[in-house]
């Protein structure tokens, strides 16, 4: 006969005590935030006003732009512009402005020549976009967009210049496609 066996004694696993113990303190902490703070004050962050729009910058005149026909030479419309150069500017646009003149608006440059497309995001007031080819001639016109909107307003057709007028000026002036622009 063999002598017997004794079982040794088990050793405390400190490490999934901790475990566990972490587990039960992240537990009670959700579910003493899921609880309504009665009487308790609020976060500072939460205690704060939602942010304001930033203030519109002002119209910057940058150039005079020149439309004329495409056929007869004859000028159609001048247009006081301001530029939209880089990246910043460009994502910038006629954000927050209420109001442009009648004979302003803004020109941006595309970094390549192929279809284009915008949106009306926190721009506040409606516009024609008028869509350039890389000879500045204009190769499509989407009149009267809807402020705010997220929809995209497509060129259809590649472009490398886009000018922003106030909604409406491609009708009143008579642009049609092929009509030239220079700046």
């Amino acid at each position: 006969m063999s002598a017997p066996k004794y079982k040794a004694k088990s050793k405390i696993n400190w490490s999934k005590i901790f475990i566990i113990g972490l587990l039960g303190l992240a537990l009670l902490a959700f579910i003493l935030q899921s609880i309504p703070s009665s009487g308790r004050s609020q976060p500072v962050a939460q205690q704060q006003p939602p942010a304001q729009a930033p203030a519109p910058p002002p119209f910057t005149d940058e150039g005079d732009l020149f439309i004329t026909d495409g056929e007869t030479g004859e000028q159609k419309a001048r247009v006081d512009i301001e530029l939209a150069q880089n990246a910043n500017e460009t994502a910038q646009g006629l954000m927050y402005r209420e109001e442009m003149g009648e004979d302003e608006g803004m020109l941006f440059f595309m970094p390549t020549f192929e279809p284009q497309s915008f949106w009306m995001r926190n721009t506040l007031i409606s516009l024609d976009i008028i869509y350039l080819n890389e000879q500045q001639e204009i190769v499509s016109i989407m009149p009267n967009t809807t402020p705010l909107s997220e929809a995209q307003v497509p060129s259809g057709v590649p472009a490398r210049y886009v000018l922003e007028v106030n909604a409406g000026f491609a009708e009143r002036k008579g642009l049609e496609i092929g009509d030239l622009m220079a700046w």
